[in-house]
C-alpha cells in the first residue's frame, strides 16, 4: 500500500508541474518604459519662475517655467531703436551715395555674409537633430530665426550697394528701405527671444519630475521637466530567438502585472534586429539557447502602468 501511495503521489505532482509550465508556456519578463519629453530653454539664464508642480497635468501652449528676461528685453529695446533710425534715415536721405560710402556697403555685405555663413552652419547642423526628435522644437525655431535675420541682412546689403551705385534721391532712398527692413528682422528675432524666456510646452501630458528650482541657473538645452505625453508608455521584452517567429509587428500581446485583475491588451510596435546577449564566437546548438530578442508593444489602455514596472508578456 505505501508503495501504490507513494507512486500516486508522484503522479499527481507530475501532473500539477507539467500543468503550471502549460500555464507559464509562452510568457516573457519584461518591464514598462516611459518615453519622456524633456523641456528645455533655448537659452541659458537665472531661473525665475516655475508654474508647474510634479503631478500636474499640462496642455500644449501652457507655460511651464519663466527664465530672467532683463537682457532680452534690452536686446529688444535696442534693435527697435536701430529700426527707428533706419526709417528716418530713409526718410532723410536726398543725395546719392559717395564711393566713401559704398566702401563701407561693401565691409557691411561681407559681414553680412559671414553671419549668413555661420547661421547657415547652425541651421544645417540643428535642424536634423530637430527632425529627429533629439533637439527640442525652440532650439529648432531658434536657428530658424537666425538664419532668416542673416539671409535678410545679406539681402538688404546687396540691395543697399545696387541702389547706392545708381545714385540719386531716389536709389539712396530704396537702400535705406531695405536697411530698414534689415531692422525690423532684427525686432522680430529680438522679440522672438523675450518671448522664449516663457517657456511653453509643446505637448499635453503630465510633469513627471523637476530637475531645476527657482533661484537657479539654467544652461541652455538643460531640461527643467520631464513631461510625459499621453500613449508615451511601451513594454519592452526579450523573446529567445528560437520563439521569435511567434511575433510580428501589429500582433496582439496581454500584459500582466503584479495584483491586476485582468490583463492589458497592447499591440506589438518593434522587433530588434539584431540579438543581446551573443555568444562572442560562434552560434553552437547550446549557444543559440541563449539568444534573445528585444519586441516593444504599446498598450492599448496603459492603466495602472508605471515607469520601470515588471510585467509578464503572454505570446499571441
Amino acid at each position: 500500500m505505501n508503495i501504490e501511495f507513494r507512486m500516486i503521489v508522484v503522479a499527481l505532482v507530475a501532473l500539477l508541474l507539467g500543468a503550471c509550465a502549460d500555464a507559464l508556456d509562452g510568457d516573457y519578463v519584461g518591464y514598462v518604459e516611459a518615453e519622456y519629453v524633456y523641456v528645455a530653454g533655448p537659452q541659458p539664464g537665472w531661473l525665475v519662475g516655475l508654474s508647474v508642480r510634479e503631478g500636474d497635468s499640462v496642455s500644449a501652449g501652457d507655460v511651464l517655467f519663466e527664465l530672467d528676461k532683463t537682457q532680452q528685453t534690452a536686446q529688444l529695446d535696442a534693435a527697435i531703436a536701430r529700426a527707428r533710425e533706419a526709417g528716418a534715415m530713409a526718410d532723410d536721405i536726398s543725395t546719392g551715395a559717395r564711393p566713401e560710402e559704398v566702401e563701407e556697403l561693401n565691409a557691411q555685405l561681407e559681414e553680412a555674409r559671414v553671419r549668413l555663413v555661420a547661421a547657415k552652419s547652425e541651421y544645417d547642423r540643428w535642424m536634423p537633430l530637430v527632425r529627429e526628435g533629439n533637439a527640442s522644437q525652440s532650439r529648432g525655431d531658434e536657428v530658424q530665426a537666425n538664419y532668416r535675420a542673416a539671409q535678410a541682412r545679406v539681402s538688404a546689403a546687396n540691395d543697399a550697394i545696387t541702389v547706392a551705385k545708381l545714385g540719386g534721391r531716389e536709389g539712396r532712398r530704396s537702400a535705406a528701405g531695405a536697411a530698414a527692413d534689415a531692422t525690423l528682422a532684427a525686432v522680430a528675432e529680438a522679440r522672438w527671444r523675450l518671448e522664449q524666456r516663457a517657456v511653453k510646452a509643446e505637448v499635453a501630458g503630465t510633469i513627471e519630475a523637476i530637475y531645476h528650482r527657482k533661484g537657479e541657473f539654467v544652461g541652455a538645452a538643460s531640461p527643467v521637466v520631464a513631461l510625459l505625453p499621453p500613449g508615451a508608455l511601451k513594454v519592452r521584452f526579450f523573446v529567445p530567438q528560437a520563439e521569435l517567429s511567434y511575433f510580428s509587428v501589429g500582433d496582439n500581446v496581454l500584459i500582466r502585472t503584479d495584483g491586476a485583475d485582468a490583463p492589458i491588451e497592447a499591440t506589438v510596435s518593434f522587433i530588434a534586429q539584431e540579438a543581446e546577449f551573443t555568444p562572442p564566437v560562434i552560434y553552437s546548438a547550446a549557444s543559440r539557447d541563449k539568444l534573445v530578442f528585444l519586441v516593444e508593444a504599446r498598450p492599448l489602455e496603459p492603466t495602472g502602468l508605471k515607469p520601470g514596472l515588471p510585467v509578464d508578456v503572454a505570446a499571441p
